[in-house]
């Protein structure tokens, strides 16, 4: 499925800000097709390693390469490697359209034109079969959550990052998603899941386990997405 690749290499990855380490000593490989789990409690940077692990922000030590591509030094080639599933206060759905005008606002983002095809194509590639007309605030946890994949997905990644695989799901619905991007790893698209639950780990090629925050390291939330495109500057 994937027309690029997007193997993991992180060595040592760390990002610091003025008061104190967002996360540190990351190391991490992963073939392309790989499902990947990163898990961790609220604030040990998980969101801010999923970000930087799809190009959106640059760690401070340490190196990445994502499909060959170093990201500390060009991590637009990244991001053009890597969609992204909804991540709050980033890439929110608007839950004001129905799935069918949220999947044309996103084709428009990558320059393709709305068809019919093309929309029922991006669903199916996420393995859901969602009715157009449904409005996204009407969709159950799961639905929403891969109606972001099918999102992601529609520039053609090699990598899918998707953030808070636990927020509203059950563990039998968080086992449905699961399933569905293991789907898509095995067709060939490297795939990154973050998640509070630990139990992830055992379901995944590649694990990441994120300690708590201590008093060394930084206890606020990591960067805001606003903040996001700063730190890539």
């Amino acid at each position: 499925m994937a027309s690029r690749t997007a193997d993991i290499c992180a060595r040592g990855l760390g990002l610091r800000t003025r008061t104190g380490w967002v996360y540190k000593d990351i190391d991490l490989i992963a073939p392309q097709g790989a499902l990947v789990a990163v898990t961790g409690p609220s604030g040990s940077g998980k969101t801010a390693l999923l970000l930087t692990l799809a190009g959106r922000m640059r760690a401070t030590d340490g190196s990445l390469t994502v499909g060959g591509v170093d990201a500390r030094l060009s991590p637009a080639a990244v991001r053009r490697l890597a969609g992204l599933g909804e991540f709050s206060g980033l890439n929110d759905l608007d839950e004001s359209l129905n799935v069918g005008d949220q999947i044309r606002t996103e084709l428009s983002t990558h320059g393709l034109r709305w068809r019919g095809a093309r929309l029922s194509d991006a669903l199916c590639l996420s393995g859901i079969d969602l009715d157009l007309r449904t409005t996204v605030r009407d969709l159950p946890a799961v639905e929403r959550t891969l109606l972001g994949v099918a999102l992601a997905l529609i520039g053609k990644p090699a990598m899918v990052v998707v953030d808070e695989l636990h927020e509203g799901l059950t563990p039998d619905e968080r086992d449905i998603v699961w399933r569905h991007l293991r789907t898509l790893a095995d067709g060939g698209v490297t795939v990154v899941g973050g998640s509070l639950d630990p139990g992830l780990a055992t379901l995944a090629d590649a694990a990441l386990a994120l300690p708590r925050a201590s008093s060394e390291n930084r206890t606020e939330p990591a960067t805001a997405p606003q903040e996001v495109t700063h730190a890539l500057s």
